[in-house]
């Protein structure tokens, strides 16, 4: 992950005139021209790999130069113009022999397909093709395999003719082939981020310090105004320990640095859901990230599949790789910490809502609460993808530490627009959940939130999801209901709802995923 990086299996067939020497002198190559009549054709096959570095802190070999005026619209981004110069291999692992090095540009030409324009030279450095290059020109379309026309050469390859063979063989976070993003992470041109800076009003910022001086009930007040206008707010004097939110950012990154074999040993599956993830799916759109899952308290336990009439219950237990060293207990430490806030908060919302402070704690008895990892690698196209798209917290509440590159933006109740919540010093970013908004017939909304990325630094943000216990029928509180406020959601096994959302984790559902509106009375 440290390099967004395609690898292409190339074989050229080559036809070029035997007549030939590698002399470059004038008078070199008109006495090669004078042979040339008497030359006859040769076919020389070459085989060899083709990396395609676009993306990452260093070793990029590929740099983005040029777009058009409507790019960032276009689902194919239409316009992008990319140059390079990758190495060529001998074998598919990079560090193998260097053969030489492919020199040029591409550029996105299909206006209504992924398809690319290349131009480029095949350098040879090393071998009997030393000195000597290859001019490809011609279509490279998306598509597992694809040829395009060599059209000419130097030295060795003078007056060459004949066509390259490719086809992609492994990918690094994305599915790409010379630059594009493949289809799995575009987002639908109403969905796409716009990448302008603009400056516009955040999200409340609380102090919680309040808590302990005899001004609760303004500290109460603020809890219920953000929740009410916003769902979403930041939090300072928070009780987490700063050293401890440092050590927790440091760890993220030491784990999504390893190579991706070693992340791979804890990877999850539909089966074990906690561990390494890299194809997380959102609205059936996948990510541009990957993640790392543990569960607060294990095991939890969740039922076996979101049908009502199976009554199987399964265990979940967390996975926790070898390295880095005290990589687990320092997630460990954190969530406890993180967990006293999500208690605290949870009671400052009770009170809020008129609610003795104590009110939901009940339901958090044998909890399902989540921490998660998340690493959002530089994006080639960010106008294309998103690091998470639109979606609401299907949890009671969500606890967010995030760097200071930011990416995380809210879409505003009062006019749709999407808000960026920018990076605070020190702060946590708390929202509000489906499961809050129900219990409060919705006196307080879960918020589309989503993560766009950008083109040239990593994020990483570290999430507590607090989930009820799995047995917990969600439904409105009855203390606020009433003749004139009747609840407007049936109840629902928060359960059996989780383990429905996760479904769309792993692969593309051919329907939306479920949401808490499928409850909604009308």
């Amino acid at each position: 992950m440290e390099n967004l990086a395609i690898l292409l299996l190339v074989i050229f067939l080559v036809a070029m005139p035997m007549a030939y020497c590698v002399k470059e002198g004038a008078e070199e190559v008109d006495e090669w021209f004078d042979k040339l009549p008497y030359a006859k054709q040769k076919v020389t096959k070459l085989h060899f790999f083709f990396h395609d570095r676009f993306a990452g802190k260093h070793n990029r070999t590929a740099v983005r130069v040029a777009h058009g005026p409507d790019t960032d619209k276009s689902p194919t981004s239409f316009g992008l113009v990319f140059i390079m110069d990758d190495p060529l291999t001998e074998r598919m692992n990079p560090t193998s022999k260097e053969l030489g090095r492919a020199q040029g540009l591409y550029a996105f030409s299909g206006q209504d397909e992924l398809s690319l324009l290349m131009s480029f030279n095949l350098v040879f450095t090393t071998g009997e093709f030393n000195g000597s290059t290859l001019t490809v020109l011609g279509r490279n379309p998306a598509v597992p395999h694809r040829e395009m026309p060599i059209v000419g050469g130097s030295g060795v390859f003078r007056m060459a003719r004949g066509v390259a063979s490719a086809k992609l063989r492994s990918f690094n976070m994305t599915t790409v082939s010379m630059g594009e993003v493949d289809q799995a992470f575009i987002q639908s041109i109403e969905h796409r981020a716009n990448l302008d800076t603009i400056e516009i009003e955040g999200i409340p910022l609380i102090d919680l310090s309040l808590s302990h001086t005899t001004d609760i009930n303004i500290l109460v007040s603020e809890i219920g105004n953000a929740c009410k206008n916003w769902g979403f707010f930041q939090v300072i004097n928070h009780g987490v320990p700063l050293e401890l939110l440092e050590k927790i950012k440091v760890a993220a990154k030491a784990f999504f640095d390893q190579p991706v074999e070693e992340k791979r040993k804890v990877k999850r599956d539909e089966v074990n859901a906690m561990g390494y993830h890299e194809s997380k799916h959102t609205k059936n759109v996948r990510d541009w990230k990957e993640v790392f899952d543990f569960l607060i308290k294990d095991p939890s336990f969740l039922p076996a599949s979101p049908e009502t009439e199976d009554d199987e219950i399964r265990a979940l237990s967390n996975q926790w790789p070898e390295t880095p060293p005290q990589f687990r207990e320092v997630c460990q430490t954190y969530a406890r910490e993180v967990e006293k806030l999500g208690y605290k908060l949870l009671e400052l919302i009770s009170l809020s809502l008129g609610l003795p402070s104590n009110r939901l704690n009940g339901y958090f008895e044998d909890h399902t609460t989540m921490m998660r990892l998340n690493h959002y690698p530089p994006c080639p196209c960010p106008e294309l993808a998103l690091g998470v798209g639109r979606h609401k917290d299907a949890g009671a509440l969500t606890i967010v530490a995030q760097d200071d590159v930011g990416g995380l933006q809210v879409r505003r109740k009062s006019d749709d627009v999407w808000v960026p919540v920018k990076p605070t010093p020190n702060a946590l970013v708390i929202n509000v959940g489906d499961t809050i908004q129900v219990w409060s017939n919705e006196a307080y909304e879960s918020l589309e939130h989503r993560v766009v990325v950008n083109s040239e630094r990593e994020r990483f943000s570290i999430p507590v999801f607090f989930f009820p216990s799995h047995y917990v029928m969600v439904k409105p509180l009855e203390e606020l209901v009433n003749e004139g406020n009747p609840p407007k959601y049936k109840p629902y096994n928060f359960g059996k709802f989780f383990v429905a959302r996760n479904r769309s984790d792993y692969k593309k559902l051919e329907v939306q995923n479920i949401q808490i509106s499928d409850f909604k009375i009308i």
